[in-house]
């Protein structure tokens, strides 16, 4: 385990990260870290935890730990692990990871920047459904069976600017190994996924972890929560299931491929569910009818 120690001093002069407006992050302080690997001197993030002891904090610690012991074997260049633990005054205090200039994705999904065309956007959104596949495939091949992204959401991804790609941020709100899987965004007490049986309460102190069993449907139901709120221009989270139904009776009426619209329908019915990923080009010719407005208006005609 690599432990980076650093004295009240050095860490009262390191420059505090200010998140983009909109961007909020109630667990922790985050700082410019400078620091060492090999003989590279390289530009590193402190994520410095808000709660420093108790069963929420071993929590985090022991994913953290469990991130940096398998780091190797999941070997996915998408996720911004952490790689040491930050000691200030010979006390933890959080994870230290490599720092990535970036803009976080939920800004870029609601920027009307020319750089930032629908075509790019729906190229970002795949690329969060290419993640999830590859952690599949990790699950599949390696040591680590139980690892998923749990807190699937918009805020959680940064397009890497160095890059062009997405990167996953937030990593110690993962499900692995043994730790109780953290809050999910949009796996709350009440919303769209509490009309289906398939995803099932945790039955924890809500305080310490999340609402929902994490598993692979729960990634992939939070993945097309990502899509469909970025279509319908408005937090779907509180639809209820007629009104989702009848959203996507309006996707087919507009003449949207019914393989997409299958997929987007088993969130909620009792079969697995489908990353859709490979079918959201189809949805861009049909982009601009998609918004809440414009169905609200169709609707009441």
């Amino acid at each position: 385990m690599q432990i980076i120690n650093l004295t009240k001093r050095q860490f009262d002069k390191l420059k505090p990260i200010e998140l983009s407006k909109g961007i909020f992050n109630n667990e922790a302080d985050m700082y410019y870290f400078y620091g060492k690997k090999g003989w590279e001197k390289r530009e590193y993030v402190l994520k410095k935890l808000h709660h420093d002891e108790g069963e929420v904090f071993g929590n985090k610690l022991y994913t953290i730990n469990a991130l940096i012991d398998k780091k190797d074997e999941i070997n996915m260049e998408e996720l911004v692990m952490p790689e040491a633990l930050g000691v200030v005054s010979q006390e933890i205090v959080g994870s230290i990871m490599p720092y990535i200039p970036n803009i976080n994705l939920s800004i870029i999904l609601l920027s009307s920047d020319s750089k930032y065309p629908l075509e790019q956007k729906i190229a970002y959104l795949q690329e969060i459904g290419l993640i999830l596949e590859k952690m599949r495939k990790v699950r599949e091949y390696t040591s680590v069976k139980d690892f998923y992204l749990n807190d699937v959401h918009e805020g959680n991804f940064i397009l890497n600017t160095k890059t062009n790609h997405i990167n996953v941020v937030d990593l110690d709100s993962v499900k692995i190994g043994n730790n109780i899987p953290f809050a999910s965004y949009y796996l709350g007490p009440f919303g769209l996924h509490t009309y289906s049986s398939k995803y099932q309460e945790t039955g924890t102190d809500h305080f310490i972890g999340g609402f929902y069993k994490t598993n692979q449907n729960t990634d992939i139901y939070c993945y097309i929560m990502i899509i469909l709120s970025f279509l319908y221009k408005y937090d779907v989270i509180n639809m209820t299931a007629d009104e989702f139904y009848d959203y996507l009776e309006y996707m087919s009426d507009l003449g949207i491929s019914k393989e997409i619209i299958d997929i987007f329908a088993t969130i909620l019915i009792n079969k697995d569910n489908i990353n859709p990923y490979e079918y959201l080009e189809e949805i861009i010719p049909y982009y601009s009818k998609l918004n809440r407005k414009e169905f609200v208006r169709a609707r009441s005609k």
